[in-house]
């Protein structure tokens, strides 16, 4: 299967007469739309890719990212030159575009975008703030503003909105800025189109509510104040991302291996099975919210007991005496699950696409076990410690580089997030 496939293995079957005569756009547009793009958190990267061959300002915003994918893969330095050229490229004609009233809010035009957005986060490098991708992004939410509520008449749109509007939100609560107004009420007419139950809306609201309770961790309003709308606000999200989390078992199950079939490197004989990567990703997405809504409301609660023993808002909640205990408890319990991942990693064909992607994938969720005070200390170093065996063994230099960043003891950087969605 081509998805599990070694980039080399699927160069090795093109037949010699026929990888001649292939350009590098070709076979890098082939492995893209097979490897990369079944496991891809992108949705629906086949139909982007036939709209920009047909409509689009530039094929080469389909390249750039495709030649990056496969520059990475083979580590070919030559096809990520080439993959730059295309990224200029696909600029340029996409800057035309939406100069354009008419342009600016086709399909092709933000699916460009949206793929150049993809292409900074996969050539992503370092610590630094991804400056570049947040452009894009902002870029992004202007177009999905324009387009408005018609943008929710077809099936690929509504793709589209929720992947760029998930991708904005997850921008938003770690550049801990507030989520753009007009972003808010259109994610409200998506729902009444699709429905408020709808699971990709659930979601969504999910992490938009990441993004408003970020805004109360950096609030600098009255410190008690904030505490207890803190735990409030964030005893009821995470109540609806456990709801989520339930219905996950039943529409997407995995496996938890039994403690003697676990291998000796599982986190306390903890090891889980899942169908494919992606749905691994889905699973320590929800897990990773709860990781770090419970940390904040852990924190909120401790800085503020008094405050919070005397709010009468807080009684209807849970008993305020076991706040710090059920907050430490749900960020303990999501926290071994996501080290129940990492043998599942280990499970894949070494140097895989899946295998790396993955390793790529866990980093995030790691990073968010290593750096929170209320999980235990030994899921803490067995997360760090697997960051710096994931670089080491796949070669994933950020892995690397989330390694140092727990070991000098620093809060989650403003970068992780660009990895995880790509």
């Amino acid at each position: 299967m081509l998805a599990a496939a070694n980039p080399e293995s699927y160069f090795n079957s093109i037949p010699p007469q026929s990888s001649l005569s292939m350009v590098p756009e070709d076979v890098a547009n082939t492995f893209f739309l097979t490897a990369y793009a079944a496991a891809s958190p992108t949705a629906n990267l086949p139909d982007l890719a036939d709209l920009l061959t047909t409509q689009g300002p530039s094929t080469s915003a389909l390249h750039a990212p495709a030649l990056a994918v496969l520059s990475r893969e083979l580590g070919q330095p030559s096809l990520m030159a080439l993959a730059r050229k295309h990224y200029l490229v696909a600029i340029q004609k996409t800057n035309l575009a939406l100069a354009s009233p008419q342009l600016a809010v086709k399909d092709a035009t933000l699916a460009s975008v949206l793929l150049l957005a993809l292409f900074e986060a996969l050539t992503f490098q370092g610590r630094r703030s991804p400056t570049n991708w947040t452009m894009h992004m902002k870029g992004a939410t202007e177009l999905l503003k324009l387009r408005g509520p018609a943008q929710f008449g077809t099936v690929l749109g509504r793709s589209m909105f929720l992947d760029i509007t998930s991708d904005i939100l997850t921008s938003c609560a770690n550049r801990r800025v507030a989520p753009p107004p007009a972003l808010t009420e259109l994610l409200t007419q998506f729902a009444d189109v699709v429905g408020h139950d709808d699971l990709h809306v659930r979601i969504t609201r999910a992490t938009a509510g990441m993004a408003d309770l970020v805004g109360l961790v950096t609030s600098d309003g009255d410190p008690d104040t904030v505490a207890i709308q803190l735990v409030l606000q964030g005893r009821q999200l995470d109540a609806h991302i456990s709801k989520l989390l339930e219905d996950f078992a039943i529409w997407r199950p995995y496996v938890i291996l039994d403690p003697a079939s676990a291998p000796e490197s599982a986190y306390n004989q903890i090891a889980h099975h899942y169908s494919t990567p992606k749905m691994c990703w889905q699973w320590n997405n929800l897990r990773m919210m709860r990781v770090y809504v419970n940390t904040w409301v852990f924190r909120a609660a401790a800085a503020a007991k008094s405050a919070l023993r005397d709010s009468p808002e807080a009684t209807n909640v849970l008993e305020k005496s076991r706040v710090l205990e059920i907050a430490a408890s749900n960020a303990e319990r999501m926290a071994v699950d996501i080290l129940g991942t990492v043998s599942y990693c280990h499970s894949l064909p070494t140097l895989s696409n899946d295998r790396l992607t993955m390793a790529r994938w866990l980093i995030w969720p790691l990073s968010s076990v290593a750096t929170s005070p209320v999980t235990p200390i030994s899921a803490r170093i067995y997360a760090r410690d697997n960051l710096h065996a994931f670089g080491r063994e796949t070669g994933t230099s950020q892995a690397t580089e989330a390694g140092k960043m727990v070991d000098e003891a620093k809060e989650i950087e403003d970068w992780l997030h660009i990895v995880h969605l790509s």
